[in-house]
This record gives C-alpha cells, sequence and structure tokens, in this order.
C-alpha cells in the first residue's frame, strides 16, 4: 500500500486537471449535466497526491466551482442545496483522509526511525581505514518500508591479519536481527584468538546453535531452522594472501586491471547451525592478492537477483569495473547495475563488502 501511495503522488497534477474538467462540464454542457462528481474525484485526489493544505485549497475551490454553477443552473433550491451539500461532504472526507494518512506517515517514520538505530546497533557501519586495507560496505533492504534483514558483515584486525565476515541469516525481521547479533558477537569475540578460519566457523556454528536451543517453546519450529550461510576471509599481515572459508556462501569476486573474476572457494561446507551435518568437510583456499586488486564480498541478494526475463545478475559479466578499484566506487557501481538490472524489484536484501589495500601497498 505505502509502495502505490508512493507512486500515486508523483502526479499531484491531477486534482487541477479534474477541476478544469468540471469547470469545462459546467459551462459547455447542458445544465442537466455538472461537474459535481469531477469535484468530489479531485479532493480525493489531492487527499493522497498532495499536502493537507494543497487539499483544503482544491476543496474549498470545488466548493466555490459548484456553488457559482448552481446559481445559474435551473434546478430547484432543494436540487441545488443537496448538489453543494454532496461536494461539501466529499471534501470534508477527503480532509480527513488526508490528515489520517499524515498521522499515519507521522508514525511510520518513527518506527522506521527506530529499527534503522537497531540495524545501526546490530550492525554498525564499518571502519574505512583496518590495518593496511580500506574498506567500504554498504546494506540495503529488499524493502523500503522494513529496511532491517538477515545480512551481515564485520571486520576485525587480528594478530593473523584483516578477517572479515559476510553472512546471511535464514529468514528477516527482528528474528533474524537476533541471530545476527549473536553471530557479530562470537565473530568479534573469537576473530582475535582463533588461529585459523575452521576453528572460527565452529565457534560461530556452536553460537548459532546454542542460540537456537534458547529459543525452544513457541519458536521452536522457527528455531529448528535457524541457520546462517556465511563467508569468512582472511588476509595475512602482509596484505599479500587470502584465505577463505566459505559455510554455503556465495564465493567472492576479485577485480585486477578492469577485470572481475570470482574465486574459487573450494568445497562449501555447511552454513553456520548446521555444520554437525557434514563434520569435516571443506576447508580455507589460498589465493594471491597483489597489489591493486581489489576483493569484492556479496550475499545471495546480488547474484540472486533476477532482471524481467528471470535472468539472475552476474558481476562478472553485467558489472562495469571501476577503473582504480576504489572500494566505495565499486560498491555505488555494483547496487546501481543491479537496480538497473532488477529495474528496482528486488525480493532479497543485499550486503556488500569491498577492500583494497591503502594506496595499492601492503
Amino acid at each position: 500500500m505505502d509502495e502505490r501511495h508512493s507512486r500515486i503522488q508523483q502526479y499531484p497534477w491531477l486534482s487541477p486537471v479534474l477541476l478544469a474538467g468540471a469547470v469545462g462540464l459546467e459551462m459547455l454542457t447542458p445544465a442537466i449535466i455538472n461537474g459535481a462528481a469531477l469535484v468530489a474525484v479531485a479532493g480525493m485526489v489531492a487527499a493522497i497526491t498532495t499536502t493537507f493544505r494543497d487539499t483544503l485549497l482544491v476543496v474549498t475551490v470545488g466548493v466555490a466551482i459548484i456553488f457559482v454553477a448552481a446559481l445559474f443552473s435551473e434546478f430547484t433550491d432543494f436540487q441545488k442545496g443537496v448538489q453543494i451539500a454532496e461536494v461539501v461532504i466529499a471534501g470534508a472526507l477527503a480532509l480527513a483522509v488526508r490528515r489520517m494518512l499524515d498521522r499515519q506517515s507521522a508514525s511510520f517514520s518513527v518506527v522506521r526511525s527506530t529499527v534503522e538505530t537497531l540495524q545501526r546497533a546490530v550492525l554498525p557501519p564499518l571502519p574505512t581505514i583496518v590495518g593496511p586495507m580500506t574498506v567500504a560496505c554498504r546494506y540495503e533492504a529488499a524493502s523500503t518500508e522494513a529496511r532491517i534483514g538477515g545480512d551481515l558483515y564485520a571486520v576485525e584486525e587480528t594478530p593473523f591479519g584483516l578477517r572479515l565476515l559476510i553472512a546471511d541469516v535464514r529468514g528477516r525481521g527482528l528474528g533474524a536481527v537476533s541471530a545476527v547479533s549473536v553471530i557479530v558477537g562470537a565473530f568479534r569475540e573469537r576473530a582475535q584468538s582463533e588461529p585459523d578460519l575452521v576453528g572460527l566457523a565452529e565457534r560461530l556454528d556452536l553460537a548459532v546453535v546454542r542460540s537456537r536451543e534458547q529459543y525452544a517453546g513457541s519458536f521452536a519450529a522457527e528455531a529448528a531452522e535457524a541457520f546462517a550461510t556465511a563467508l569468512l576471509v582472511e588476509i595475512d599481515p602482509r596484505g599479500t594472501t587470502l584465505r577463505l572459508l566459505s559455510c554455503g556462501h556465495p564465493a567472492p569476486y576479485l577485480l585486477r586491471d578492469g577485470e572481475m573474476c570470482q574465486l574459487d572457494t573450494g568445497e562449501a561446507t555447511p552454513p553456520l547451525g548446521m555444520r554437525d551435518l557434514a563434520p569435516g568437510t571443506g576447508g580455507p583456499q589460498s589465493c594471491d592478492f597483489p597489489a591493486g586488486t581489489t576483493l569484492l564480498c556479496v550475499t545471495d541478494g546480488v547474484t540472486e537477483a533476477r532482471n524481467t526475463a528471470g535472468t539472475f545478475y552476474d558481476p562478472c559479466r553485467d558489472l562495469r569495473p571501476v577503473p582504480d578499484g576504489d572500494p566505495e566506487r565499486l560498491i555505488g557501481a555494483l547496487f546501481s547495475s543491479v537496480g538497473r538490472w532488477t529495474k528496482g524489484e528486488r525480493d532479497d536484501d543485499m550486503a556488500v563488502v569491498a577492500v583494497a589495500r591503502v594506496g595499492g601497498r601492503a
């Protein structure tokens, strides 16, 4: 409803056009035909396309048009009174609708502000410089009204190098946000002490399982299905080597010399919260991270975005890389490209993190 309302608001000129049509009917048609219906519609259209003040102006002008027309019509006084009363009642209803919409908009703004505050508390913006790396990130919910979901990212500078987490929790809403807070908290704590990515993934998996076990009772069905796909990235202290561990998550991309390619993460391990289904599978994959390259990590809101023909978006094919590989510009280009691909119609959240060396040096 809010989306349709916003689309209708793009046509504030409809009310003046309807009033002009009402004047034309009164002046150019027989006396038996009048513009009262168009005036009533003009008031209601103004209520959903303009402000309260503009709606009041349209209603006042409309009542004046019908009042003047009634003076020169051939109707009886009773018929004239009924006609004017109908227009006044329709105008009053339009003003009431506009007032109701204003109150709903104010309430929605408060709710949206609260949700945004919650989202920032759980998933604060990442620092732009972490160790020898420059970092950029962006999160965008599929619903502009909700502005909250289950995608997450985190970056930590550790004794083992820079470690990055990007993940996608099953579901949306406050339940997903709760899982996000658990995973992000566990990552920030364990990234500093776990010597390898497999151990870190096991710690995150244990955090999800423990959190899930706490939500028994009425939420048992939902809790039993809670899991999160995740990608763990480690860049060694020199900033020259990447180590990747995918827990059922889309592989990242590497931008180098204007060319985008998807990295091989090897055999994927099960998502967090489900690693007990296939223990010991998969392992970290290593690759070079030479100077002048940018690492791009995404959630499936990017890789599963579809156009009108149902074709999936492919960054290697559809994204025009920025010349200098700047992380912030690269993410901006990615979101613009996905928006053009889907015509703005997405059904999943998107989280993106890009990492490059500061000044291209280790």
